[in-house]
């Protein structure tokens, strides 16, 4: 029986059903489910907590109802009928279930909501019709790039468009990016042709962070910092206090007002580190981070992806150091880059992004490793951008 067939349906507002599922929706495109009790849940829908349980069950099951609704929603706009492959863009216009999606993904205890995914089987079955002169890791490469483009642009969108420098170019973002899979669909530009050439893919990994000992202003910093950058790889951060932050660097809390002024310029600073960390480990003097080298870094994917979803924490710094490197090398070697190929450089980091936060995910709906296709996606993001030298000197 649907949850909305429950109860008489109160003529003073919304079915308690509806309320809870409008309040879920809207707190899980915020945080992780593991961070939204079931009691804040009923206090925002305007009804009893037990309300919950008449209705679900339990607070799992309104959880796995309202991401149902969500991929469903979107399903139903992205195949329209007779479709075979996803409209490109349609995921633009469903930033909550995208939002919703990226947050389960970053919620260890939320993993067993993850939908089976009907989206990704679908797009990869209809592609098969489509193209059938791809074989199964062609197929499985091109699906996981689409869906890893889409997701990305749709999530980091506001802080790569600062970082390609196209804040007055914003909608072009959009249509370069449908541009990108109709030509991915149709096998035209860098995905024409049906056998895709394998890229060597290099990640040099994390390197171990030590902390000091808490004495003198530089070292209360680099503590309190270094606290922001573990609690980023674990919660929101809206759902970070200073009081957790001095805890978690064992100083006194009044030391964060009198040395940063907020926790919040704490939490910048530790997102400047955790980019610098990034970028020192993978790049060298004559060479940028490879591709997909953020997969051996799940610190900077999850704290940048948290960063991106907190509308709270705006911050000015440039948190995408390769794209700011690709387009300092284009203009070495081919003059200042136009809006297209900005958008290209963006699309391409975001890609990398989503790629290694949703690798589970595609992973199991594709029942491919996506790290197994890694160096063929390498080498179409490579001939997707205007240069094939990237990344190397």
């Amino acid at each position: 029986m649907a949850a909305l067939d429950a109860a008489p349906v109160d003529a003073a507002g919304p079915h308690p059903a509806t309320a809870l599922l409008g309040a879920t929706t809207e707190l899980l495109t915020q945080e992780p489910p593991s961070a939204v009790s079931g009691r804040r849940i009923a206090a925002a829908a305007g009804v009893n907590y037990a309300q919950i349980h008449r209705h679900f069950g339990s607070k799992r099951e309104l959880c796995r109802q309202v991401l149902d609704r969500l991929g469903d929603a979107y399903l139903d706009d992205a195949f329209p009928p007779g479709a075979l492959v996803p409209t490109p863009g349609v995921v633009v216009r469903h930033e909550s279930f995208v939002r919703v999606l990226a947050n389960i993904q970053l919620d260890e205890a939320a993993l067993t909501l993850r939908p089976q995914n009907p989206i990704v089987e679908r797009y990869s079955s209809g592609l098969q019709i489509l193209r059938p002169e791809l074989d199964a890791t062609a197929r499985a490469t091109l699906v996981a790039l689409s869906c890893s483009m889409q997701l990305g642009v749709c999530i980091h969108r506001t802080s790569l468009t600062r970082s390609a420098t196209l804040d007055d170019h914003a909608d072009l973002v959009d249509r370069e990016l449908v541009t990108t899979i109709e030509r991915l669909h149709a096998g035209r530009g860098p995905f024409a042709g049906s056998d895709l050439a394998p890229r060597p893919v290099r990640a040099r990994g994390s390197r171990p962070a030590s902390l000091t000992a808490g004495r003198g202003r530089a070292e209360v910093e680099a503590r309190l910092v270094a606290a922001g950058v573990e609690l980023l790889a674990d919660r929101t951060p809206a759902a970070i206090s200073g009081r957790q932050l001095a805890a978690r660097a064992g100083v006194n809390y009044g030391l964060i007002h009198h040395y940063f002024g907020s926790a919040a310029e704490v939490l910048e600073h530790a997102s400047r580190q955790i980019r610098d960390e990034f970028y020192a480990a993978e790049s060298g003097p004559d060479s940028m981070p490879d591709f997909f080298s953020m997969r051996a870094h799940p610190g900077y994917v999850r704290a940048l992806t948290r960063v991106a979803l907190d509308a709270k924490l705006a911050l000015a710094d440039d948190h995408f150091p390769v794209v700011s490197a690709l387009l300092a090398r284009h203009r070495m070697r081919h003059g200042e880059p136009g809006p297209s190929a900005r958008c290209r450089y963006l699309i391409v980091a975001a890609t990398q992004l989503a790629w290694s936060l949703f690798e589970p995910l595609l992973g199991a709906a594709l029942g491919r490793r996506l790290e197994d296709l890694e160096q063929y996606a390498a080498g179409v993001l490579a001939r997707l951008l205007n240069f094939e030298e990237y990344p190397s000197s």
